[in-house]
């Protein structure tokens, strides 16, 4: 039961990013931004693949559920946070070449 509990609790926010998505797409949910609310659930992709990784993890550690939880949303913000910057960069070098 243990173990089913703390797949679920690694898992649940990757499960909720198509319901995310799908509510963006059909309206259900709106934002303000119009079209581009979609855009949202890309990072939200991110954050729950980086969590769900960074929770395995710790659990392969033995480190306990609640710390765990606390410490994959923190590697997670990071990551984004990183992504977020790496892209920026690239965009400010204009790596991709000129538009």
């Amino acid at each position: 039961m243990r173990i089913a509990f703390r797949v679920l609790v690694a898992l649940l926010p990757l499960l909720f990013t198509p319901v995310l998505g799908y509510l963006l797409a059909e309206g259900y949910l709106n934002l303000g931004g119009g079209e581009k609310d979609i855009l949202l659930v890309l990072p939200s992709a991110f954050f729950s693949l980086v969590y769900g990784i960074s929770c395995f993890y710790l659990w392969h550690r033995g480190v306990r559920l609640g710390r765990s939880i606390v410490f994959s949303i923190v590697v997670a913000i990071a990551g984004l946070i990183a992504a977020g910057l790496a892209l920026a960069l690239v965009g400010q070098l204009g790596i991709g070449g000129r538009f």
